[in-house]
């Protein structure tokens, strides 16, 4: 082992200056980010407490509108032209202590009546005008007459609201009140306001010039102009920056459009900040005290490093020295590990160490859903070589055949020489059953090729067996004895022959025995039944159609999962035949849910030798024309390994019954070796994406990337995208978010008889509609 190279102290003390100054940059950005925010708390709560007390003031002031509309109804009524029955109105105009004032005028703007002398004799030309504006737009309802903008500043206690009086049958003006309201006494009912040191409201007439100013003392004349002025047109109330005598003042408005005025309290921003201000002093200077530890504390490690470069200096030599000590002992190690690990004639492993390495790579074989098999190889005629041609042509015969092994072995197998002629093979990776044995038998060829030894020509062959992980067995001891009885089944056969095992030759494995045996009575008794399990949209979250799951009623083990009896069935010769009577169950049941009024689709799994029948596409096209059955209700799911050859009777297969209607959809992709470029001439419609992927994205990114790319991918290949054994919520977010469009599991659903699916897919999208996903 290398020691590393030690750091050097200009580089570290670079590093610690970086660090200090980094510290006190974020302690001065968190200060400035608490400045800020408090800033920013502060002016939108005192916006807030601004905003209403405007609200409230502008419905006070409307109130007061409305009476005096009420006013105006009352003068309407009693007749202000005969002086003597106005009377009863002088008396409550007079009751009202908000009311100075009032004068009718008819619909011509005549006088006809004031409540008080020097009252004007006609209506001005002006307030007529902003009569016609006003009512072409809100009506008759009352207003604050506008004033010019100089008039506006010159002192004035009186409010002059315009009141067109009309009839109630023809709406026809028959009068107009000016009502004056008396500003001395507004101001006071809002003299109890604690509006602060700089805070007052302002009253604006439709035309933005201000018409009263108070404060907490009362009435302001004489006062200077807020600029900029509020737009005459705008939203209904909101915040709006304003400035006088150098200060920028905050100011909340609320207009009464259809009144004519608009309410604004303002009041400064150094006032509202004030009391922010002594609580932003004490952080300044914690801040600061902070700055200056780190400082100091920054100082006192530069001091300490340079101490310990100087010790680490020392103890370098040292170190050098032990060092190359422990590379020789390594170097040793090594070498004694590889010769207690590895078989000295073959160069292969020996047997305690490929035990050791097999029980690695079958927990990680497991672990994601893959076959690992064992194959136990025995030479055949090897002792009468041995025996015949001495030791040394025997050796060389075992040297020959480790490499030829060798040579047929891919990245993750492993090979070993057990002893003799024996010899092991441990096939990982991602190969399906139909690639082992395409594997097995190549080995076999070539080890049954003429040998060139020292000038011999020599013949033998392998008698081989295999076992296959979880099928067969689920340790690594159990696989081996496994191989090892297939070995002496192909041995019995006869030379050069290979042999999968089968559970018959395991008298312990009983039920295997019983299930292959019962097969046949299976089929004609008709024990298979069918379970189904839906798939959900993952955007809309309707179903869109059932997969459905053979399952074996067996008279004597009860209900039998497709992972008891499938791989019997393919072993024993039954797959084609089950195959067959689950696709005339899926369209059966099809059949009858149309009838009862249910439209769905159903998936079925189809095996490779199945697609291969050449008949097959006639069988379904047959099969579905007898039960009147459209194309489009049935789907067919194939595995990557029906369809690695691209000239079989597979794929002519597929390409009739995609042209006929039929979908065809990719199962378990991501298992094997089936990649985007191979999927582009196949018939496909869906891709389904294979649950060990799905089942880990909730734990890891990288699986996220990959289901997240494998999605886009088939997008581009215009298919759509189905998620396998989605089992949480999570996992249906993200694969929502990713563009998958549809999903199954359990998160959804476990698999149903067929009685029960009509309820359940009411049920599901009636929950649906109740609370979209």
């Amino acid at each position: 082992m290398r020691s590393r190279l030690p750091v050097s102290p200009g580089v570290i003390q670079t590093v610690l200056l970086a660090l200090g100054l980094l510290i006190i940059v974020l302690v001065w950005t968190h200060y400035r980010m608490l400045d800020q925010r408090a800033r920013e708390q502060s002016l939108d709560w005192k916006a807030a407490e601004h905003l209403n007390l405007a609200v409230i003031i502008a419905e006070n002031l409307k109130q007061i509108t409305d009476r005096a509309r009420a006013l105006g109804s009352e003068a309407a009524r009693s007749g202000v032209i005969d002086a003597g029955r106005a009377r009863p109105l002088a008396v409550l105009l007079a009751s009202d202590p908000v009311f100075n004032r009032l004068v009718a005028f008819n619909s011509e703007g005549e006088l006809l009546f004031a409540s008080h002398d020097q009252g004007p004799e006609v209506l001005a030309s002006d307030w007529r005008e902003q009569l016609q504006a006003h009512r072409s737009e809100f009506g008759l309802a009352p207003f604050l007459l506008a004033a010019e903008p100089d008039a506006a500043l010159r002192p004035s206690w009186r409010l002059p609201i315009l009141l067109p009086v009309a009839d109630t049958r023809s709406q026809r003006l028959e009068m107009l009140l000016l009502i004056e309201l008396d500003i001395g006494y507004l101001a006071s009912l809002y003299q109890h306001l604690d509006l602060g040191r700089t805070g007052f409201i302002r009253l604006l007439d439709g035309a933005g010039n201000e018409r009263m100013r108070a404060d907490s003392s009362g009435v302001q004349f004489a006062v200077s102009r807020l600029q900029p002025a509020l737009p005459a047109r705008g939203s209904l109330q909101g915040q709006f920056s304003t400035i006088l005598g150098g200060l920028r003042y905050q100011s909340m408005y609320r207009r009464m459009p259809q009144h004519g005025f608009t309410v604004m309290v303002s009041q400064s921003q150094a006032e509202i900040l004030a009391p922010v201000e002594a609580a932003v002093a004490r952080q300044r200077w914690l801040s600061l005290l902070i700055s200056l530890v780190i400082a100091g504390s920054l100082l006192w490690l530069l001091r300490m490093l340079r101490t310990q470069q100087i010790a680490y200096q020392a103890l370098q030599a040292s170190a050098a020295e032990n060092r190359q000590l422990i590379e020789r002992l390594e170097k040793e190690h090594d070498r004694s590990s590889r010769a207690a690990s590895t078989d000295h004639l073959s160069g292969l492993f020996n047997r305690r160490q490929f035990i050791q390495v097999a029980a690695e790579i079958l927990a990680q074989q497991r672990s994601r859903r893959r076959l690992l098999a064992v194959l136990f190889i025995d030479l055949d005629r090897f002792k009468s070589i041995n025996d015949t041609l001495g030791h040394r042509i025997g050796d060389l015969l075992l040297q020959a055949v480790a490499g030829r092994i060798q040579r047929l072995l891919e990245p993750g197998d492993q090979a070993a020489r057990f002893g003799g002629d024996e010899f092991v093979v441990l096939l990982a990776g991602g190969r399906t059953e139909l690639q082992i044995d395409q594997w097995v038998a190549t080995l076999t060829e070539r080890l049954s090729s003429t040998y060139q030894l020292d000038d011999i020509e020599l013949n033998t062959s392998p008698s081989i067996g295999i076992a296959i992980c979880p099928r067969d067995a689920q340790d690594v001891d159990g696989l081996i004895r496994n191989a090892d009885a297939a070995m002496y089944s192909a041995k019995r056969a006869g030379r050069g022959r290979y042999r999968f095992y089968d559970a018959s030759l395991n008298t312990g494995n009983v039920e295997a025995f019983h299930l292959e045996q019962g097969f046949a009575e299976a089929l004609r008794s008709h024990q298979f039944v069918l379970q189904f399990q839906p798939l959900v949209h993952l955007d809309s979250g309707r179903i869109d159609g059932y997969e459905a799951l053979v399952r074996w009623r067996h008279p004597h083990y009860g209900l039998l999962y497709p992972d008891r009896f499938i791989a019997v069935a393919e072993r024993s010769g039954f797959i084609v035949s089950l195959g067959q009577e689950v696709l005339r169950l899926a369209c059966e049941q099809l059949a009858q849910w149309h009838e009862a009024g249910l439209e769905t689709s159903v998936a079925v799994n189809v095996s490779a030798l199945q697609l291969a029948q050449p008949e097959f596409a006639d069988t379904v096209l047959e099969l579905l024309a007898g039960l009147s059955l459209p194309a489009q209700r049935l789907e067919l799911e194939i595995t990557e390994t029906a369809i690695l050859q691209r000239e079989s009777p597979a794929l002519d297969n597929l390409h009739r019954l995609r042209v006929a209607g039929i979908g065809v959809s990719l199962d378990d992709f991501g298992q094997g070796y089936a990649g985007f470029a191979h999927l582009q001439a196949l018939p496909l419609t869906r891709l389904k994406i294979d649950r060990s992927l799905i089942a880990q994205l909730s734990n890891s990114h990288d699986d996220s990337l990959i289901v997240s790319t494998t999605i886009i991918l088939a997008k581009r290949l215009k298919l759509q995208v189905v998620a396998e054994g989605v089992e949480t919520r999570e996992q249906r977010v993200h694969l929502r978010l990713a563009g998958c469009d549809l999903a199954q599991g359990y998160h959804f659903s476990r698999p149903m008889d067929a009685e029960a699916v009509p309820a359940f897919e009411e049920d599901f999208n009636a929950e649906k509609v109740k609370v979209p996903s």
